[in-house]
């Protein structure tokens, strides 16, 4: 397990503030799904800006397929993914 297999406090915050849904099912599981929550297409523009920003990564268009959007576990993979390249080996 990597420090990057679990989310943090931030990603919550940051999904619950664009969906309001998960924020009463705090704290949050990997199978929590996100369109059942909410998450259209325009949230999904406004979300990928805030997580891009807060963890100062860039999301690679590639890694943004349907399957990224399904759960609170499947995207965290993909911000966990940019995290572990980002950070010094």
């Amino acid at each position: 397990m990597t420090a990057h297999d679990r989310w943090d406090e931030r990603y919550e915050t940051v999904l619950a503030g664009l969906l309001p849904r998960l924020a009463e099912e705090r704290p949050l599981s990997a199978g929590c799904g996100l369109r059942a929550a909410g998450l259209d297409s325009m949230a999904i523009v406004e979300l990928l800006v805030q997580l891009e920003d807060a963890y100062q990564v860039a999301l690679p268009d590639e890694e943004l397929g349907p399957e990224a959007f399904e759960t609170v576990g499947s995207l965290w993979a993909v911000v966990a993914r940019q995290l572990a390249a980002a950070a010094p080996h």
